[in-house]
């Protein structure tokens, strides 16, 4: 997919998506450029990311808080590094899931189960910048929602499945 099938299934404009990119907000993204003159390609996933990050820009948070929060997304609480260890990812197969910022300082990310995809998933509050967890009665007074289903219908309707790569 490039970015201008990606704006045109997320309704996002171009320049945002661009800004996402070209500032590596998204943690991970591969070098997508190919030259002047060459449209950027990205796997579905990347493109449900990049869209993630635009949305939450245009929402008001800082490029610091969404970099650290895709990056705490993106980083794997199980054993491995493989995509279904990657509660972003989850999210994203599952077509469906909410991903919590609690006071811009920590994350939470909840899918449900989906038989034949995977179990249900919690991650609790994570604080943002490390890999430990927040207390059981960390209660946040700043919450901001986003409801992740939607987007990753959008992206995976026309492409037809879930890729990783």
């Amino acid at each position: 997919m490039d970015m201008a099938e990606l704006a045109s299934l997320t309704g996002l404009p171009v320049r945002k998506l661009r800004y996402v990119s070209d500032h590596r907000v998204l943690p991970g993204l591969r070098d997508t450029s190919a030259g002047h003159g060459v449209p950027r390609t990205f796997t579905a996933f990347e493109g449900f990311g990049i869209a993630l990050a635009a949305r939450l820009l245009a929402a008001g948070l800082t490029r610091k808080v969404v970099a650290t929060v895709l990056d705490a997304a993106c980083r794997p609480v199980g054993p491995t590094r493989a995509p279904a260890d990657v509660p972003l990812y989850r999210a994203y197969a599952a077509r469906a899931g909410r991903l919590e910022i609690g006071d811009g300082r920590h994350l939470r990310l909840r899918t449900p189960k989906r038989p034949g995809l995977a179990s249900a998933l919690d991650t609790g509050w994570l604080p943002l910048g490390t890999s430990g967890r927040a207390g059981c009665d960390h209660t946040p007074v700043v919450h901001v929602t986003v409801e992740l289903g939607g987007l990753a219908d959008a992206l995976q309707a026309r492409r037809g499945n879930a890729d990783w790569e």
